[in-house]
């Protein structure tokens, strides 16, 4: 048995680090207008926010269409004829794209090798953390089953939210449903605040009038189910929409909550960000992958 990893850029990983960690990776499309683009290859997350605010006068909307299943079928053909006998694929969250059902459905179509479709129940850094270590329990030797199962550990520690200036991308999107009424008018008021559930729903968890009050409503979100569990193993990631100042800000503030974390910054990805909208930002929480390898695996 040789196994693969496959991955999508909602993924936050670029190709230098797919290509050290053996991350098969592949660039989410991106649709502007009549024109596609495909993320880190001849779209970058600073032209893409560019784009964005050219284009708000033309009322041109940029859209995220699923990677093909005809471009899936073609890797697999390659990753086949290198030994691949099964690729774990993992995919964004099914609560904000079809891909992972879309797969799920197509891999009877491929006979060259077992397809393992891997709903990762977010995106970004917790969609990335999670091919990081299938990629580093592939490394290890690790059997398909083992790395499914410590897929599902991890899993179960990440929480992702975003603070946005509308949700009308979302609604548009069609990835977030409202009902109507006042209470829902009020949200799309302020600043909403998006929270991924479990499940990999997304919905909305309130609204903030200032970006600093979204930001402590946000964390005690996240953190309330955390509470007594902060170690050196838990991740703290800033995300944002092309936001530099912001990010400072918010990483201050999460260093003085919670000093003996790690703590990152990423930025949001066209991919998400046709989601999101710019001015977004966003926190991620989640286990070191590396807390779920073996003393021998390779780290």
């Amino acid at each position: 048995m040789k196994i693969a990893v496959l991955t999508d850029t909602s993924a936050g990983i670029d190709f230098d680090e797919a290509t050290e960690r053996q991350i098969t990776l592949l660039s989410a499309p991106i649709m502007f207008g009549n024109r596609q683009y495909h993320e880190y290859e001849d779209l970058s997350t600073a032209d893409y926010y560019r784009l964005v605010r050219l284009s708000k006068g033309e009322k041109m909307v940029p859209t995220a269409p699923q990677i093909s299943m005809q471009t899936i079928a073609t890797t697999c053909e390659t990753l086949a004829k290198r030994g691949v006998t099964d690729v774990i694929v993992i995919g964004p969250s099914q609560g904000i794209s079809g891909f992972v059902n879309t797969l799920g459905a197509f891999t009877e179509n491929v006979k060259s090798l077992k397809i393992w479709p891997w709903d990762s129940r977010g995106v970004l850094t917790p969609m990335g953390e999670q091919a990081r270590l299938a990629a580093a329990l592939v490394a290890s030797g690790a059997d398909v089953p083992t790395i499914l199962k410590r897929l599902e550990t991890l899993r179960s520690t990440c929480q992702i939210g975003f603070v946005v200036d509308s949700i009308k991308p979302l609604l548009r999107t069609g990835d977030l449903n409202l009902g109507r009424g006042p209470a829902n008018a009020q949200l799309l008021a302020g600043k909403p605040l998006l929270v991924f559930e479990s499940s990999g729903k997304v919905r909305v968890a309130g609204s903030s009038m200032r970006m600093k009050s979204g930001w402590h409503d946000l964390f005690d979100r996240l953190t309330t189910s955390l509470q007594g569990q902060f170690t050196t193993h838990l991740i703290v990631t800033v995300l944002n929409a092309d936001q530099p100042e912001l990010t400072q800000q918010w990483l201050a503030w999460a260093q003085a909550a919670l000093p003996t974390v790690t703590l990152q910054s990423a930025t949001i990805g066209p991919s998400f960000g046709v989601h999101v909208g710019d001015g977004a930002m966003g926190l991620a929480l989640n286990a070191d992958y590396r807390q779920f390898l073996d003393s021998d695996d390779e780290k």
